[in-house]
Protein backbone atom coordinates (compact mmCIF):
# COMPACT_ATOMS: atom_id res chain seq x y z
CA UNK A 1 0.00 0.00 0.00
CA UNK A 2 2.78 2.39 0.93
CA UNK A 3 4.53 1.79 -2.40
CA UNK A 4 1.33 2.49 -4.34
CA UNK A 5 0.89 5.75 -2.44
CA UNK A 6 4.47 6.79 -3.17
CA UNK A 7 4.00 5.86 -6.84
CA UNK A 8 0.80 7.91 -7.10
CA UNK A 9 2.49 10.90 -5.42
CA UNK A 10 5.39 10.72 -7.87
CA UNK A 11 2.99 10.41 -10.79
CA UNK A 12 1.01 13.42 -9.58
CA UNK A 13 4.20 15.47 -9.32
CA UNK A 14 5.02 14.67 -12.97
CA UNK A 15 1.45 15.27 -14.17
CA UNK A 16 1.38 18.54 -16.16
CA UNK A 17 -2.18 19.19 -14.93
CA UNK A 18 -1.09 19.10 -11.28
CA UNK A 19 -1.12 22.64 -9.80
CA UNK A 20 2.25 22.08 -8.08
CA UNK A 21 3.84 21.03 -11.36
CA UNK A 22 2.37 24.06 -13.10
CA UNK A 23 3.79 26.38 -10.43
CA UNK A 24 7.19 24.72 -10.67
CA UNK A 25 7.21 24.96 -14.47
CA UNK A 26 6.18 28.62 -14.30
CA UNK A 27 8.97 29.34 -11.82
CA UNK A 28 11.53 27.52 -13.94
CA UNK A 29 10.48 29.45 -17.03
CA UNK A 30 10.69 32.77 -15.17
CA UNK A 31 14.15 32.00 -13.76
CA UNK A 32 15.36 30.69 -17.12
CA UNK A 33 14.16 33.87 -18.83
CA UNK A 34 15.73 36.02 -16.11
CA UNK A 35 19.11 34.31 -16.37
CA UNK A 36 18.91 34.40 -20.16
CA UNK A 37 18.66 38.17 -20.28
CA UNK A 38 21.40 38.87 -17.73
CA UNK A 39 25.13 38.39 -18.06
CA UNK A 40 25.49 36.67 -14.69
CA UNK A 41 25.13 39.70 -12.43
CA UNK A 42 21.77 40.18 -10.82
CA UNK A 43 20.51 43.65 -10.03
CA UNK A 44 17.93 44.49 -7.43
CA UNK A 45 15.46 45.51 -10.14
CA UNK A 46 15.68 42.08 -11.73
CA UNK A 47 15.14 40.36 -8.39
CA UNK A 48 12.20 42.68 -7.65
CA UNK A 49 10.66 41.75 -11.04
CA UNK A 50 11.08 38.06 -10.24
CA UNK A 51 9.53 38.57 -6.80
CA UNK A 52 6.51 40.31 -8.32
CA UNK A 53 6.10 37.75 -11.11
CA UNK A 54 6.23 34.73 -8.84
CA UNK A 55 4.96 36.17 -5.57
CA UNK A 56 7.93 34.95 -3.53
CA UNK A 57 10.27 36.59 -1.05
CA UNK A 58 13.68 37.93 -2.02
CA UNK A 59 15.42 35.09 -0.18
CA UNK A 60 13.30 32.53 -2.04
CA UNK A 61 14.07 34.22 -5.37
CA UNK A 62 17.81 34.02 -4.71
CA UNK A 63 17.44 30.42 -3.50
CA UNK A 64 15.58 29.47 -6.69
CA UNK A 65 18.27 31.09 -8.84
CA UNK A 66 21.00 29.28 -6.93
CA UNK A 67 19.20 25.94 -7.29
CA UNK A 68 18.57 26.56 -10.98
CA UNK A 69 22.24 27.38 -11.60
CA UNK A 70 23.38 24.24 -9.79
CA UNK A 71 20.97 21.63 -11.16
CA UNK A 72 18.96 23.28 -13.93
CA UNK A 73 15.61 23.20 -12.21
CA UNK A 74 13.74 25.14 -9.57
CA UNK A 75 12.46 23.09 -6.67
CA UNK A 76 9.58 24.62 -4.77
CA UNK A 77 10.59 25.64 -1.26
CA UNK A 78 7.85 23.40 0.18
CA UNK A 79 9.59 20.29 -1.14
CA UNK A 80 12.66 20.87 0.99
CA UNK A 81 12.71 19.11 4.34
CA UNK A 82 11.56 21.28 7.21
CA UNK A 83 13.02 21.21 10.70
CA UNK A 84 16.10 19.59 12.11
CA UNK A 85 17.82 16.80 10.25
CA UNK A 86 16.99 13.33 11.51
CA UNK A 87 19.34 12.32 14.30
CA UNK A 88 20.51 15.86 15.06
CA UNK A 89 21.67 16.45 18.63
CA UNK A 90 21.05 19.88 20.15
CA UNK A 91 21.67 19.35 23.85
CA UNK A 92 24.78 20.77 25.44
CA UNK A 93 27.56 18.25 26.22
CA UNK A 94 26.99 18.47 30.00
CA UNK A 95 23.36 17.33 29.73
CA UNK A 96 24.31 14.67 27.17
CA UNK A 97 26.83 13.32 29.67
CA UNK A 98 24.26 13.33 32.49
CA UNK A 99 21.77 11.45 30.33
CA UNK A 100 24.28 8.82 29.19
CA UNK A 101 25.65 8.39 32.70
CA UNK A 102 22.16 7.90 34.15
CA UNK A 103 21.22 5.44 31.43
CA UNK A 104 24.38 3.37 31.87
CA UNK A 105 24.57 3.43 35.69
CA UNK A 106 20.90 3.71 36.69
CA UNK A 107 18.79 2.22 33.91
CA UNK A 108 20.85 -0.55 32.30
CA UNK A 109 20.79 -3.02 35.17
CA UNK A 110 19.58 -6.61 35.29
CA UNK A 111 16.50 -5.38 37.21
CA UNK A 112 15.71 -2.39 35.09
CA UNK A 113 13.71 0.42 36.72
CA UNK A 114 10.71 1.95 34.99
CA UNK A 115 11.40 4.45 32.25
CA UNK A 116 9.54 7.12 34.22
CA UNK A 117 11.99 6.58 37.10
CA UNK A 118 14.87 7.15 34.69
CA UNK A 119 13.26 10.40 33.53
CA UNK A 120 12.87 11.50 37.16
CA UNK A 121 16.48 10.54 37.95
CA UNK A 122 17.82 12.52 34.99
CA UNK A 123 15.63 15.47 35.97
CA UNK A 124 17.00 15.30 39.52
CA UNK A 125 20.60 15.20 38.27
CA UNK A 126 20.01 18.12 35.89
CA UNK A 127 18.38 20.23 38.61
CA UNK A 128 21.30 19.46 40.95
CA UNK A 129 23.59 20.94 38.26
CA UNK A 130 21.15 23.85 37.69
CA UNK A 131 20.42 22.68 34.15
CA UNK A 132 16.99 22.38 32.54
CA UNK A 133 15.91 18.73 32.36
CA UNK A 134 15.53 17.25 28.88
CA UNK A 135 12.21 16.14 27.43
CA UNK A 136 11.25 12.52 27.95
CA UNK A 137 11.36 11.96 24.17
CA UNK A 138 15.01 13.02 24.15
CA UNK A 139 15.78 10.53 26.90
CA UNK A 140 13.84 7.82 25.07
CA UNK A 141 15.84 8.38 21.87
CA UNK A 142 19.13 8.23 23.83
CA UNK A 143 18.05 4.97 25.48
CA UNK A 144 17.15 3.51 22.08
CA UNK A 145 20.52 4.60 20.67
CA UNK A 146 22.44 2.99 23.54
CA UNK A 147 20.36 -0.22 23.34
CA UNK A 148 21.00 -0.37 19.59
CA UNK A 149 24.74 0.08 20.16
CA UNK A 150 24.75 -2.67 22.79
CA UNK A 151 22.83 -5.08 20.54
CA UNK A 152 25.41 -4.60 17.74
CA UNK A 153 28.23 -5.72 20.01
Amino acid sequence: MKHKAMYSIKMREKDPNNPRTQIQLRREAAVRALLGRTDGKLSQEIIEDLKKDLGVSRATAYRMIKTFRSCGMVVAPTTRPVGRPKGARVLDPKREFLIHDAIRNFYLRPLRPKFSELVQEIGRRCRAERLPPPNWRTIKSRVQDILAQNSRR
